[in-house]
């Protein structure tokens, strides 16, 4: 587990390697508040990204909180990491 930062630019970077990674050269260069879900993210997609968050960062996402307001953009979902570090 990492330790979570308090900084939106070191999540959106470490999203961005996520998305790099695990969509087999997907799209490092999406813009940070270019729509996620549907296109890069299903429902699926979602729970995978989460469960990954989940893991890596010792933080607890409730199915509340998986919709498009945190995890619509790469900066809303780094703004939604952002305040779940800072509350671990």
């Amino acid at each position: 587990m990492d330790r979570p930062a308090t900084d939106p630019d070191y999540f959106l970077a470490e999203i961005r390697r996520y998305f790099t990674e695990s969509l087999r050269g997907g799209p490092a260069d999406i813009g940070d508040d270019e729509p996620l879900l549907g296109d890069l993210l299903d429902s699926i997609g979602i729970l995978t990204l989460a469960n990954h968050l989940e893991e890596k960062y010792g933080i607890a996402i409730g199915a509340g909180e998986m919709d498009a307001a945190n995890f619509g953009t790469l900066r809303s979902l780094a703004e939604f990491l952002t305040r779940k570090a800072a509350d671990a």
